[in-house]
């Protein structure tokens, strides 16, 4: 995929190679790189776009692999899949997942893209590809994560660790479980909202980098939003004397017809997606509960002229389903209570109406 070069990214990039290759310097591993990108600003490419770069600097020769994480299946194969659709053919190893723990080893500029959750869980399926510490409970073939990472170590070569999102998860387990037996040379965390950022003591004396795009620079590159709308006094007006919750969902109806109606103007194939955020009332109230809040919303879409094949749902039980981020997917709305909130990447939904408490 040629991506145009967009100049916050491209300053980024050459940032981060800069920091890598300081950070190498220093004695001991573990060395921090915090990059703080606004969401919606290209985090994945421009990680990508850093992995690719460093196996072709000339003042590079680093024997290291990649190993990219985040918090659950779908980010870690969306992110393994936009960088397969950015990069190739240029990619410079392979792009492996859990799956791929039966090789036994990461090769040079290999890249592993994992889930947290499949290493720090305390579900007994989920261990399966942790080491067990009973001798006697180890599988007969195959490897496990530990087994991974020390004969990656073995050969001789380094890790740098990407944590995707890294306000969510860095937490003692993961620190336990999956960094510390890792060992990696570098940690480079990437979040919109860093937990926590070096000071400028530590970036001066080159202790821990840091890298940080101005939100300005993106909303003036066109690629995110300048401001958010929210419904105003009038079109609350216009819904008096209805029930609450269907003023909500009618609301949300209207604005995306305003929309398609302004995208048709300009001939475009993107067919608007109303995200709707539910309450987990079926966790809250169990068996009490007449109707939960999905059936609700559900009946009043359509109820409303909304076709079945047009609502999709995406829970804990209920997968998102395949190539609804697609612009011109038949979906026009789409049901969640956390699944969306952290990560995804849909530029055609650009509406939420919620209907949960917000925190």
């Amino acid at each position: 995929m040629n991506m145009e070069k967009i100049l916050f990214q491209e300053k980024a990039i050459d940032s981060l190679l800069w920091w890598v290759k300081r950070l190498w310097r220093n004695e001991g591993q573990q060395q921090n790189l915090t990059f703080k990108a606004p969401t919606g600003s290209g985090k994945t490419y421009m990680t990508g776009r850093l992995i690719c770069e460093l196996a072709h600097q000339p003042d590079w020769q680093q024997d290291v692999a990649f190993v990219w994480i985040t918090f659950s299946d779908d980010l870690a194969m969306q992110s393994r899949d936009k960088f397969r659709d950015y990069f190739a053919p240029n990619i410079p190893g392979r792009l492996l997942t859990i799956s791929d723990f039966d090789l036994g080893r990461l090769e040079k500029n290999d890249v592993m893209f994992l889930n947290w959750q499949k290493l720090v869980s305390r579900k007994a399926e989920n261990r399966v590809n942790r080491r067990p510490d009973d001798e006697r409970m180890l599988k007969e073939q195959g490897y496990y994560y530990e087994d991974v990472v020390e004969q990656t170590h073995a050969d001789g070569r380094e890790i740098i660790l990407v944590i995707d999102e890294s306000h969510k998860n860095v937490t003692t387990a993961s620190m336990r479980d999956v960094i510390q037996p890792m060992d990696p040379k570098l940690i480079i965390r990437v979040s919109a909202t860093p937990e926590r950022e070096p000071s400028a003591t530590d970036v001066n004396h080159f202790r821990e980098g840091y890298v940080e795009i101005n939100r300005q620079e993106v909303v003036d590159a066109g690629m995110i939003k300048a401001e958010v709308v929210c419904q105003t006094e009038e079109d609350l007006r216009k819904q008096s004397g209805q029930d609450l919750d269907e003023s909500l969902v009618k609301m949300a109806m209207e604005k995306r017809a305003e929309l398609k109606l302004q995208i048709d103007h300009f001939g475009l194939a993107v067919n608007p997606l109303v995200l709707i955020q539910l309450p987990n009332d079926d966790a809250v109230y169990g068996d009490n509960i007449v109707q939960t809040k999905e059936e609700i919303v559900t009946g009043l879409l359509l109820r409303n002229g909304v076709a079945q094949e047009n609502i999709a749902c995406w829970f804990d039980q209920k997968k998102k389903p395949e190539g609804i981020e697609d612009n011109n997917s038949n979906y026009e709305y789409l049901l969640f209570k956390v699944a969306a909130g952290t990560g995804w990447d849909c530029p055609r939904a650009q509406i939420l109406g919620m209907f949960r408490e917000v925190k």
